[in-house]
């Protein structure tokens, strides 16, 4: 498999016995299916996956029209919709999640920085 990003291999990472992503060796984005991010936002210390560099998660995010590591399908680009400011890959085939580096964790935690983010981001036009 490889990032639809940075072409760089996605290597699968585990956490605990229950979740398992796609991480890629170079930029370190994150693809996994919706249930297990979610499993992953519960687990204590899970950002540890999102190891990348937030800022080269951020220049990265500006790549358009990517192919969906899982199935190859066309990538839809969307925000969140708590967080407005993430805008993460979402894949209408298979479902599957991309996230740039640093996105994860951002996500994971809601705090008042992300309410100002929102405010100076918005959310992304369909």
């Amino acid at each position: 498999m490889q990032c639809p990003k940075c072409d760089g291999e996605m290597i699968v990472k585990n956490y605990g016995r229950k979740i398992s992503v796609n991480r890629c060796s170079d930029c370190m984005g994150l693809f996994a299916m919706p249930e297990v991010l979610l499993e992953m936002k519960q687990e204590w210390m899970s950002e540890v996956l999102d190891s990348g560099d937030p800022k080269v998660g951020r220049k990265l995010d500006e790549i358009e029209d990517i192919s969906c590591p899982g199935c190859g399908a066309q990538m839809d680009k969307v925000s969140d919709e708590k967080q407005s400011h993430i805008w993460y890959e979402r894949c209408p085939d298979c479902s599957g999640i991309y996230f740039d580096a640093g996105e994860f964790t951002d996500w994971k935690y809601d705090t008042l920085l992300d309410r100002i983010r929102d405010l100076i981001r918005g959310r992304r036009d369909a």
